[in-house]
């Protein structure tokens, strides 16, 4: 079982890094492009379609990285476990809330340029944790 569960693992930190630095260089930069008028419609489609993609591959990959964490509790494993940690920690306290208000308020810069700038937390995180990943393979 153990081959499946690198192989899932790996699979789900290179799909997050992919997604993480698309969402960080065009994404949420491009919120700025989309007329105020639209904005929460918008919006709401891109929440909606992006769950679709972005939950199953962080359930995926913070459950093969617990996995991995009891059957090796090695210090590339901890850091690995404790990158994500972050990520999910920033995620639900700091990337949902922005989500949150642009969704109730619609286009805000100061909101969408507070998202970018606290999205890089994220972004570091699920990069550190691909590369530690690769480490202990």
């Amino acid at each position: 079982m153990e081959p499946i569960i690198d192989l899932l693992n790996l699979i789900s930190h290179s799909g997050m890094l992919v997604l993480i630095w698309i969402v960080q260089t065009i994404i949420y930069p491009g919120f700025h492009a989309i007329e105020s008028e639209r904005f929460i419609q918008w919006h709401e489609r891109y929440v909606q379609a992006f769950s679709f993609i972005v939950i199953p591959l962080m359930i995926t990959q913070a459950a093969t990285s617990a996995l991995q964490l009891l059957q090796n509790t090695g210090a590339l494993q901890i850091m690995e476990f404790l990158c994500l940690l972050i990520a999910w920690v920033v995620t639900f306290t700091l990337s949902v809330p922005c989500h949150k208000k642009l969704h109730e308020l619609g286009k805000d810069t100061l909101v969408i340029n507070h998202l970018i700038k606290t999205n890089w937390l994220r972004t570091i995180a699920w990069t550190l944790s691909l590369i530690i990943s690769l480490l202990h393979s």
